[in-house]
């Protein structure tokens, strides 16, 4: 971990040196010489025995002059400096086995930057021309700053610390780019039906507004869109449990939590007397939750008499049962039962049924 870690902090450098160097570069671009059409002709004069040359207001152009081509990378086995193009230049040790000491690589930017990879990997602060300095050791656990002003802190990104928002717009802001932040509560309640989530979206200081956002639960997007005040808000019906919200917005992923707990039941039944010369003998019971309000669609069951029967209950919490074949006088126990599901906890309740 601590190699990938390293290894991204290397590119990261990289990308902003290019940055860095772009920006330093427009400022340093000398004269451009312009060749136009009206510079005086050369010609060649011609029957020169020792050698060609040509002649024509003070220019001369010599032919069949010796050249030797000189070598992009030269190594040999004395161990001096070998040289990769101008201003990067670094030791090596020739012959069998070959290898290069990667300690001694300079860069020169030509700009008043240069850089000593041994120093850069050593942890040493690294200087550049534009005012702009850093030290690698402590990338991991501090924040880079750059000569505008800007910096941002490699490890919270890298970890998503804070408040769960993975801010790659943390980075945009080295070239002037606006931080998205988001600004919401963690949700914990007792189930009472549909929650409302509420998120509010800022460009910098300011709040997005009209704009969408998508909300992630469970592996399901809702779609919200920001209001006047920067406000995007869903509602939706979780279970009980633990759940996790990213909502995303301009590529910024923000992270929070919904914990759910099961609501209380409670199950009415009454005693009841019937004649026994009715076939069909209907027995009602209501459901309801911790705070008085009807679970509906919902199954219970009643067992009597060593018989179960099954019943839904309507919009008003009420579940009828249909109790037939108990045509034999006497009295019976019954025991009605709501086994609960993801969102309310189990009752019951047993009550005394009289045939006569």
């Amino acid at each position: 971990m601590k190699i990938k870690q390293s290894l991204f902090l290397v590119i990261m450098v990289l990308f902003s040196l290019c940055i860095i160097t772009a920006a330093s570069a427009a400022d340093n671009v000398s004269d451009v010489v312009e060749i136009t059409d009206d510079a005086p002709e050369v010609q060649a004069i011609d029957n020169v025995e020792e050698e060609s040359i040509a002649v024509e207001n003070d220019v001369v152009l010599e032919e069949n002059v010796d050249t030797a081509d000189e070598p992009i990378l030269s190594v040999d086995n004395s161990a001096a400096d070998s040289t990769l193009g101008e201003g990067f230049t670094f030791g090596g040790t020739g012959g069998n086995g070959t290898k290069f000491d990667f300690s001694n690589i300079t860069f020169n930017f030509g700009n008043g930057t240069t850089i000593d990879l041994g120093s850069l990997l050593n942890g040493t602060t690294i200087s550049l021309g534009n005012g702009t300095s850093f030290n690698i050791s402590d990338l991991l656990n501090s924040n880079m700053t750059f000569g505008n002003g800007t910096s941002f802190n490699i490890s919270s990104i890298m970890n998503m610390t804070g408040n769960g928002t993975f801010d790659i717009s943390s980075i945009m802001n080295l070239i002037g780019g606006k931080k998205v932040t988001f600004e919401a509560q963690d949700i914990k309640q007792t189930y009472s039906g549909p929650i409302t989530f509420k998120i509010k979206v800022l460009d910098g200081d300011k709040p997005v507004t009209q704009q969408t956002v998508i909300f992630t639960i469970d592996n399901t997007d809702y779609v919200g869109r920001t209001d006047n005040d920067g406000y995007a808000t869903i509602t939706v019906n979780l279970a009980a449990g633990t759940h996790y919200v990213y909502t995303e917005y301009n590529n910024v992923i923000g992270k929070n939590k919904i914990e759910i707990t099961k609501a209380a039941s409670k199950l009415t039944a009454k005693k009841k007397t019937f004649k026994a010369k009715a076939k069909t003998k209907k027995y009602a019971i209501t459901l309801k939750d911790n705070k008085g309000k009807a679970i509906k669609n919902v199954k219970v069951t009643l067992k009597v008499n060593g018989k179960t029967i099954t019943a839904k209950t309507n919009a008003k919490g009420k579940a009828t049962f249909k109790i037939k074949k108990l045509t034999k006088k006497g009295k019976y126990t019954a025991k009605v039962k709501f086994a609960g599901n993801g969102f309310y906890k189990a009752s019951s309740a047993s009550k005394k049924i009289t045939v006569k």
